[in-house]
């Protein structure tokens, strides 16, 4: 699958509902942080994929919000992932 089709479809799951699935939004944003090799999204779903894993029941806006603007940054080094991870995890805990 091409990065652009990617796009295309995580872009629309976005935007307009997609699958009715309630984290259909956060599997788009990895789809796009996958295909990107986004660091700083990936660290940022691993930190939202624990909360999941442990109950945590958020709005997925709380949870999707880092990770977008994680994808958007354009950096991918591990210190901007880390730094990012550590700003979810302190939203998190709120």
């Amino acid at each position: 699958m091409r990065i652009e089709s990617v796009h295309i479809d995580a872009e629309r799951a976005m935007t307009f509902g997609g699958p009715t699935h309630p984290y259909a939004e956060i599997e788009a944003i990895r789809a796009i942080a996958t295909a990107e090799a986004s660091l700083p999204a990936l660290s940022v779903l691993a930190v939202v994929d624990a909360a999941i894993a442990r109950g945590e029941r958020r709005s997925i806006g709380e949870w999707t919000a880092l990770a977008r603007e994680a994808v958007r940054c354009g950096r991918s080094d591990a210190a901007t992932a880390q730094a990012y991870a550590a700003v979810c995890t302190v939203r998190l805990a709120d």
